[in-house]
């Protein structure tokens, strides 16, 4: 009777050590890089008719004119 809690006492914290050590490696913090680049950004905006405005703090960004202002 003994022996078998041993035993289940090792199962038990042999598989809390490999799910855990699944999540460490699932969770390895490797950077997901951005979709688009910033020049390729700037292009799309101007195709569109906007105006790209460069920001090297937050990445830049595309302004459009609203349809109640354009001309007609």
């Amino acid at each position: 009777m003994r022996s078998m809690k041993r035993l289940t006492r090792r199962i038990l914290a042999g598989v809390c050590l490999g799910v855990s050590a699944c999540g460490m490696v699932s969770c390895s913090g490797v950077a997901i890089p951005p979709t688009y680049t910033q020049a390729e950004l700037k292009a799309i905006c101007e195709r569109r008719g906007g105006w790209w405005h460069d920001d090297d703090l937050m990445g830049g960004f595309c302004e459009y004119q609203s349809a109640g202002l354009q001309a007609p």
